[in-house]
């Protein structure tokens, strides 16, 4: 190799290469939800050009979820005062308040439909949440508590729609003894309480209407956990969206008010009807499938989405070439140099994820308190970054002087060499994510931009734009996320603030030109707009104003909004139903009765022999008793016949039946015989001649201190 001379000068040194910024916990399909999120990004463009963020209720989905029960709690309660609790009454109540009540039939529709809203704005949210991949990391927690929340407002709809005792709430019950039957708790199965209108036990109606009543309580306690790890969240939408969305409520009141199916009637077996699809669409399973099944199927589902944050992420974890970072299982978080930690708390009040406290110090130095980072709750959005005007606080990953420091010999080196280039900070989660960028910065979509991908804009500091422009660059384009939901909430809002100097550390004027740094929002589909803005910015043309939106585009927008989520609420909560039940009737025939107790048994010698010699007495006391028997016999044939043993470990319980047997519509004669002795008798019996009619079962109970009972017209 020859010798460096003038004509042959040395190879400037390469310059050093930027850390490319990338999660440390990465999500199977992320590139398909990508895909899918950017549908979301569409629709919120569409709302935009017409409405304000503010007003766009798809860009504050859990606030208007919370607005929506809210409504619901406030109806529920005056619905108190028309609303009568009892198994009996409950129907007739509702009836009597729909026929003379305009106020009270008015506040029951705007209590449906708002429980409606409340649980299509949740599932909105969830899928939101879920397509962004906003639940991995220390955000399992409020993933976790959302879908048990989702859980425990269905149940407080599931039991509400109990309260109306219509045919829908018929077939709910059904469907709940299904699963408690198969839980071995009770001596008596559910299922033989909802057999005739009679045995609806009024004591079981009252414990679901207050149930119904605290549930409430446990969706408070839930939301409070739900935001643990969110600071400053965002509880309820504020005053304009709130009026917008009970107006909105009271308007679908009125147009289409809420009514009762058919009264529920045991005996009947109805083959249509109207439901409330948000609320009872597990009647689709429950009126099909076992009681075993139901159980495998729910706490199936319900395990795998509640356990998402963990099987559907694939942890890597990546060094910065520049400040290699120790392997982790975990997050890259936030770490605190002390030796530029001045106790300032700014980190502590910018952090969105309420991550970093304010500790006693424990390094001696003369200031109070340091910053503490909690692993357990950083997401590394590198937004304490940007708030430390010291460096004292960085991600090992990204650390922000070491970035910086490249930054600027990159803008050195272009500005030594003639070309003075421009530099683009571009959010990873927003429209700049996607773009092809070197290890050098250099991006073919942005010719003449030094490029660099941070977490979040919110890790800008103003220090550090402040000492690009020093170095050389031309002007500083920024990208974050669109407005109205960002992946790392507040960090366009501090970054905005800290460039307009209403919040520290602000911009100095004296150090940087505001007029060269250009900050613009874009979602992660908007690629082509942040390269023709990049391009604007650059050859110094402003970018083209957004046309305002007039007072008439923004009624149209709202409008059609309104009329699009009320008619998606409208339709889910009048679903047509068939159910699988068909015409044939049945004639049931249930009993929960005592066979007769066995008292002594007689060890015969060999049995005895088996025992030791003080236990060899022949008589044995037992509290065993004697299966009880069935046969049920319909013109002259027997239909039935069976054994049914006691209940109990020690077959000392009372045995209990419920069958059901298809019997053609018509005049029959029917005869029932019980035997509960071991005789080769059938002691009770029951005949009679009854008239079956197609789409209604007939009951026929059995008691100890009653004997049988006929339920339902027919019997002659």
């Amino acid at each position: 190799m020859p010798a460096p001379t003038s004509e042959n000068p040395p190879a400037p040194a390469p310059l050093l290469g930027l850390p490319r910024w990338e999660p440390a916990i990465e999500v199977r399909g992320g590139p398909w939800l990508r895909k899918l999120e950017s549908v979301g990004h569409s629709v919120d463009r569409l709302i935009q050009y017409a409405l304000p963020a503010s007003l766009n209720p798809l860009a504050q989905l859990g606030a208007v979820a919370n607005t929506c029960f809210l409504v619901a709690l406030g109806s529920g309660i005056l619905l108190l005062g028309w609303y009568s609790p009892s198994v009996h009454q409950a129907w007739a109540s509702l009836e009597a308040m729909r026929v003379n009540s305009f106020l009270g039939s008015l506040t029951r529709s705007l209590h449906r439909y708002s429980s409606d809203a409340c649980v299509l704005f949740i599932l909105l949210h969830a899928v939101r949440v879920f397509l962004a991949r906003r639940f991995t990391g220390p955000r399992w927690l409020a993933w976790s508590t959302g879908v048990g929340l989702l859980a425990l407002i269905w149940a407080i709809g599931w039991s509400g729609y109990w309260l109306v005792w219509d045919v829908g709430a018929q077939h709910a019950a059904l469907g709940t003894a299904k699963f408690i039957d198969r839980l071995p708790l009770l001596t008596e199965p559910w299922s033989r309480s909802f057999l005739t209108n009679e045995s609806v036990p009024s004591l079981l109606f009252f414990v679901i209407f207050f149930a119904h009543m605290l549930g409430p309580l446990g969706v408070g306690l839930g939301l409070w956990i739900h935001l643990q790890r969110v600071n400053r969240a965002r509880l309820f939408t504020a005053r304009p969206l709130t009026l917008w969305i009970t107006g909105s409520l009271l308007g679908l009141s009125l147009l289409a008010p809420a009514t009762s199916g058919p009264a529920a009637d045991m005996l009947v077996k109805v083959e249509r009807f109207s439901l409330d699809g948000w609320y009872l669409w597990p009647l689709a399973l429950t009126d099909r499938i076992s009681g075993g099944l139901l159980w495998l199927v729910f706490l199936g589902t319900g395990l795998a989405v509640t356990t998402i944050p963990w099987w559907l992420a694939r942890r890597r974890v990546e060094s910065s070439p520049a400040v290699p970072a120790e392997p982790s299982p975990g997050l890259p978080i936030a770490t605190v140099d002390l030796a530029r930690c001045f106790g300032c708390t700014l980190c502590a009040k910018d952090c969105p994820f309420n991550a970093i406290t304010m500790v006693s110090r424990g390094d001696g130095r003369k200031f109070a308190v340091q910053s503490s980072v909690d692993p357990d709750l950083c997401v590394a959005c590198g937004v304490c970054a940007g708030a430390c005007d010291s460096d004292a606080i960085n991600l090992p990953i990204f650390n922000s002087r070491e970035v910086g420091k490249t930054l600027n010999e990159w803008l050195e080196t272009d500005a030594a060499a003639g070309r003075p280039s421009f530099l683009a900070l571009l959010c990873a989660e927003a429209a700049g994510g996607g773009l092809p960028i070197d290890s050098q910065g250099r991006c073919p979509e942005l010719p003449g931009y030094r490029v660099s991908r941070v977490p979040c804009v919110g890790w800008i500091s103003s220090g550090l734009l402040e000492r690009a422009l020093q170095h050389g660059a031309s002007g500083v384009l920024i990208a974050g996320c669109a407005e109205g939901d960002p992946n790392c909430r507040e960090g366009n809002t501090w970054l905005r603030h800290r460039l307009e100097g209403h919040r520290e550390p602000a911009l100095d004027g004296r150090k940087a030109d505001r007029s060269q740094i250009h900050f613009l929002q874009l979602d992660a589909g908007r690629s082509r707009d942040l390269i023709t803005a990049a391009a604007s910015f650059r050859d110094r043309q402003a970018p083209p104003a957004p046309a305002p939106s007039t007072a008439g585009w923004r009624w149209v927008g709202a409008l059609s909004l309104t009329l699009a989520l009320g008619g998606l609420t409208l339709v889910g909560s009048r679903v047509p139903y068939r159910t699988p039940h068909d015409s044939q009737p049945a004639l049931v025939v249930s009993f929960n009765h005592s066979g007769q107790a066995l008292g002594q048994k007689y060890l015969s010698a060999a049995d005895a022999a088996k025992r030791l010699p003080h236990m060899r007495q022949q008589v044995n006391l037992t509290r065993e008793r004697v299966p009880v028997r069935l046969r049920v016999t319909v013109d002259g044939v027997v239909v039935h016949e069976q054994s049914y043993p006691a209940k109990g470990f020690a077959h000392d319980g009372p045995s209990l039946a419920l069958e059901r047997l298809p019997v053609t519509a018509g005049r029959h004669q029917v005869l029932v015989e019980m035997a509960d002795t071991l005789e080769n008798e059938w002691p009770r019996q029951w005949r009679g001649e009854v008239v079956i009619v197609p789409g209604q079962d007939r009951v026929l109970l059995f008691a100890t201190q009653t004997g049988f009972t006929w339920h339902g017209a027919g019997l002659r």
